[in-house]
Parts: C-alpha cells; sequence; structure tokens
C-alpha cells in the first residue's frame, strides 16, 4: 500500500497538549481540541508516519457494536449494557456521517457488515448474539450463516492522511519521524524526552500510542498485550460488492471486496512482537494463505498483489482505555483499541477531549460510556446465561439444515 511521505519538522519545546501517535485516534483526539479550543498549541508527535500502525494496516472495515463484552448482561459495571452499546453505536454511526463530509478522501462508505459461521455450532453461536446485538436495539438481519447489520467501510492510508492534513489545517502540528522515549510529570505539567535528544514540556499529555505503548516510559502504564493481524490483496476482478465480512472462530478470519480486489486477512497468526515482525512476516502470511483456502476455497491459488500486518493492542476486558493517569491527571491515556477496530478510533475524539480539558460536566453520556468502559468485567452468570441459549439456537439449525 502507498505510504505518505513523512514530514521533517522539528517539534517545537512547549505546548498546551502534546498527543503521542498519529494514527486515527491521536488524530481525532488532536483535531477535536482545536475545534473546541481554537488556537490552542497542540503537537502531534509520531514516531514514523501518520498512519503507521494499526490505523494504517487494516482492512477499512468499521465494528458498529463498540465494545464487544457489553453483549453480556451484567459487563458494564453500574450502567446498562444495552444502553451502552446502543449508546455506543449511535455515536459511531453519527461520527462516521460527520468524518464522510469533513474527509472525503477517506472514501467512507454506507455498507453492511456480515458475520459468518462455518458451521452450524458456529452459526448458532451468533444466533445468540444476533439476539443480544437486537436486544440493544440495533436491526440485524439474520440468514443461514449468521446475520448482518448497517456499517461503514473506509480507505484506512487515505483517511491516515487526509486527517493529517485537517490538522495542520487546523492549526495543529505534526511530527513524524520523532520516537518518544518517556513521558514524565512535572510540577507545571508534562515533560516529554524524545529518544533522538531534546525535550518537549506541555500542559497535558494523551497517550495514543497503540501496540507501541510498551516502549514508552510512563507514569502508569495501563495492563495490556499485543496481538497481530495480517492482510493480503488479490488481483483486481469483475466483482466489487464492498460487502466486510468476518467469520469468528479458530483462526478469525475478515474480508472485503474494494475495487474489485479482494482484501483478505486473519487475526494473531503471527505470535510475534513489534520488533520481530521481519523475521516472521513470511510464515504469518503463509497462514493468512492457509485460512484463505480454507474460508474462501474458490480463491485459493490466487497471487496476492499487496500483503500487510502488524501489531495491535488489546487491554484485559478488551475495551479501550480512555481514562486520566492514576499518578496525574495531566497525562490521559487513550490506547487499546483492538478489540473495537477503527469504530472506536475515530469516535474516541469527544471522550478524550472531556478529559483534556475538564469538560467532562457537558456531556453525560460520554461519562456513561467512560465509566461504562473502566467498569467492563466478564461476569461468568451472565455468561452462562448467554450459553444456555446455545443449545437451543444449535438444535433449531441442524433440524433445519440437518446434521
Amino acid at each position: 500500500m502507498p505510504e505518505r511521505v513523512p514530514t521533517t519538522e522539528r517539534p517545537p519545546n512547549s505546548a498546551d497538549v502534546v498527543v503521542i501517535g498519529a494514527g486515527f485516534a491521536g488524530l481525532s483526539i488532536a483535531l477535536d481540541l482545536l475545534e473546541h479550543r481554537p488556537g490552542s498549541r497542540v503537537v502531534v508527535l509520531e514516531a514514523r508516519h501518520a498512519g503507521f500502525g494499526a490505523s494504517g494496516r487494516n482492512a477499512g472495515g468499521v465494528l458498529p457494536l463498540g465494545v464487544l463484552p457489553w453483549l453480556v448482561p451484567g459487563s458494564a459495571g453500574p450502567h446498562d449494557p444495552r444502553e451502552m452499546q446502543r449508546l455506543l453505536h449511535d455515536r459511531i454511526d453519527t461520527r462516521m456521517r460527520e468524518l464522510r463530509d469533513s474527509h472525503p478522501a477517506g472514501e467512507i462508505t454506507r455498507t453492511r457488515m456480515r458475520l459468518i459461521g462455518g458451521s452450524a455450532f458456529l452459526a448458532a453461536g451468533l444466533d445468540v448474539v444476533a439476539d443480544a446485538v437486537t436486544a440493544s436495539g440495533i436491526e440485524v438481519e439474520q440468514d443461514a450463516t449468521g446475520f448482518s447489520l448497517e456499517s461503514w467501510t473506509i480507505q484506512p492510508a487515505a483517511l491516515a492522511g487526509s486527517l493529517a492534513a485537517g490538522l495542520a489545517a487546523a492549526g495543529g502540528t505534526l511530527v513524524e519521524n520523532t520516537p518518544v522515549g518517556s513521558v514524565e510529570p512535572a510540577d507545571d505539567g508534562v515533560t516529554v524526552r524524545l529518544r533522538g535528544g531534546g525535550v518537549l514540556r506541555a500542559d497535558r499529555a494523551v497517550i495514543c500510542s497503540g501496540a507501541y505503548t510498551g516502549g514508552l516510559s510512563l507514569p502508569d502504564p495501563p495492563a495490556g498485550r499485543v496481538i497481530h493481524t495480517y492482510m493480503r490483496a488479490g488481483a483486481p476482478e469483475a466483482v466489487d460488492d464492498d460487502l466486510f465480512s468476518t467469520a469468528p472462530g479458530l483462526g478469525m478470519a475478515y474480508w472485503r471486496r474494494h475495487r474489485g480486489r479482494l482484501l483478505f486477512g486473519g487475526l494473531d497468526l503471527g505470535g510475534l512482537t513489534p520488533g520481530s515482525e521481519a523475521d516472521a512476516l513470511p510464515k504469518a502470511h503463509q497462514k493468512v494463505d492457509r485460512l484463505l483456502a480454507r474460508r474462501l476455497p474458490a480463491e485459493a491459488g490466487t497471487p496476492a498483489t499487496h500483503r500487510w500486518g502488524g501489531p495491535l493492542h488489546v487491554t484485559p476486558a478488551e475495551v479501550p482505555h480512555l481514562a486520566r493517569s492514576a499518578v496525574t491527571e495531566r497525562v490521559v491515556y487513550a490506547v487499546g483499541f483492538a478489540g473495537s477496530g477503527v469504530a472506536l478510533t475515530l469516535t474516541a475524539g469527544p471522550l478524550v477531549r472531556d478529559l483534556v480539558l475538564g469538560t467532562e460536566a457537558a456531556d453525560p453520556e460520554g461519562v456513561a460510556l467512560r465509566e461504562a468502559m473502566t467498569s467492563t468485567i466478564i461476569p461468568w452468570r451472565g455468561v452462562l446465561g448467554v450459553l444456555r441459549r446455545g443449545p437451543s439456537k444449535l438444535a433449531r439449525r441442524l433440524l433445519h439444515e440437518g446434521f
């Protein structure tokens, strides 16, 4: 995939807010800050180039469900997970409509997302998921293999470039090729030390470094782990339905036809760490090819014209961590988006902006969403209640489809 040429601008010595990471989350948050505080000195520091990480290396599907654990009753702490799921779904939809109008270069398109079960057992499990989604007030269409719902797709690299251009137009500063070594609390703000030498002092810092957070020295880094995703694109064909499909289960896969190309990928295929990608990439891409042959046999053997992928950051509850540091309120974290894909990185702007500016009272729904994320757990009683519905769903499918 073509990559935007990085900037070489030197970082300033000071800022009102410094954002670490120029992915969708970092750029969206920076733009929201500038929209609500025009003239603020907002600086985004990026180790490589805008969209280098997971934001620019995905298949462009926008999962409209937001937080998957909220499909389980009792999972959102003091809040009703169904209400939180619906609220977040609506915010994602509103945000994507806004971005479609303001960033046409990002090729933001309304489409449908299909969740497919490769067997009667998996399809029955998706029936249970569809019931939970419907209970949240979100419309789905069920079929023999699973269900589908309204969603969006984007062109990841193009949208990252458009957001970066929007940041410059709004008066923000993006400094690429500038790895950060540490973010340290100071008496009058925070001190950001650069790995190449140099110091930037700011009133506030927002950490949006995703899978690369473990390489930074931070006041109290959130818990999490790194998983990996790898993709391939085939040669253009005549068919171009631009549906985004995902098939959960062992060897989770997802695919999309875009401009006639089949974009196909798998999750956590290499078991890699960010520093060892170059050595293990060939094996990971071989696994993608085998997964393609298993999921879409008719496409097996077709040559790949492009391959890409990389690491993602996942929190223990698989919910984004949007919160102030427990050590200092001047540091705000916005990491752990892997469980929700592109959707929440692009929707995080207002949720994190209010934490930075101290304006939470202006958005009670945003307060509820952050509280629900912070307190999300997977209650086993709720899981067992959901699983009890599985056998009846499976029985109906087996009676209908045969063994």
